[in-house]
């Protein structure tokens, strides 16, 4: 890890509670003073941090710094860092990469169906595609993913059933559509396939997305229609 990769990665650490200092930034990086000025000094400069006290505050909740960073280059293990996001913050990083490669996304969605709601965490559409993910912030692969799962397929299935219902939430008038159930969690792992399902970790989102056309075709899908009123 780069000097600046410690400085962004302790930064995310100690600016997620609000106010910060000088010193708590040094601590948590273990780096010198002058770079920790220099580094304080450019956000500044940036409009990214405000001098609070005799502390200093981001303007940007961290998925945002991040993508700030990111944007400059600078790599950053979004596995590494997920851990020290409170859980919008996770939904948020998922929203922020998938913004990024064109979809429009929707968050914390209830759907009626069936006498009863569905929830889904974050919904990411670009026609004819409406990814459907279940976000989990699992430090490693849970033994409970099999049931994970199948509750996952169960509540995709019930919204295929009358996709109208999803769609006007949404949005989206296409007419038809792939619904793509996906679990995106936060262990560092190479992506899997459960019963069709992507099992796909926060640090391969970018990978997952930029391969979807290649290993479709070995996803389970479920094809819809509507008329939409």
């Amino acid at each position: 890890m780069s000097l600046r990769e410690r400085l962004v990665k302790a930064l995310i650490i100690v600016s997620r509670d609000g106010v910060f200092t000088h010193e708590s930034l040094k601590s948590v990086s273990g780096l010198g003073d002058s770079m920790i000025d220099e580094f304080i000094g450019s956000l500044i400069n940036d409009g990214v941090l405000v001098r609070v006290g005799d502390g200093y505050k981001s303007v940007m909740p961290p998925h945002k710094l991040i993508k700030y960073f990111v944007d400059r280059g600078v790599y950053v293990d979004l596995e590494s860092v997920s851990r020290y996001l409170p859980w919008d913050e996770f939904e948020a990083l998922i929203r922020l990469v998938f913004e990024e490669w064109g979809f429009r996304v929707v968050s914390r969605l209830r759907v009626p169906v069936a006498g009863s709601r569905v929830e889904f965490d974050v919904i990411a559409y670009r026609r004819p595609w409406v990814l459907l993910i279940e976000a989990k912030r699992w430090r490693r692969v849970s033994s409970s993913i099999r049931q994970i799962v199948d509750r996952h397929l169960e509540k995709v299935g019930l919204v295929a059933r009358e996709p109208e219902v999803l769609m006007s939430r949404i949005g989206v008038n296409w007419g038809e559509a792939v619904l793509v159930p996906v679990v995106i969690t936060w262990h560092r792992a190479s992506m899997e396939l459960l019963d069709g399902i992507p099992i796909v970790s926060i640090y391969q989102v970018n990978s997952f997305i930029n391969g979807f056309d290649s290993i479709i075709d070995s996803v389970r899908t479920f094809r819809v229609s509507w008329s939409y009123l």
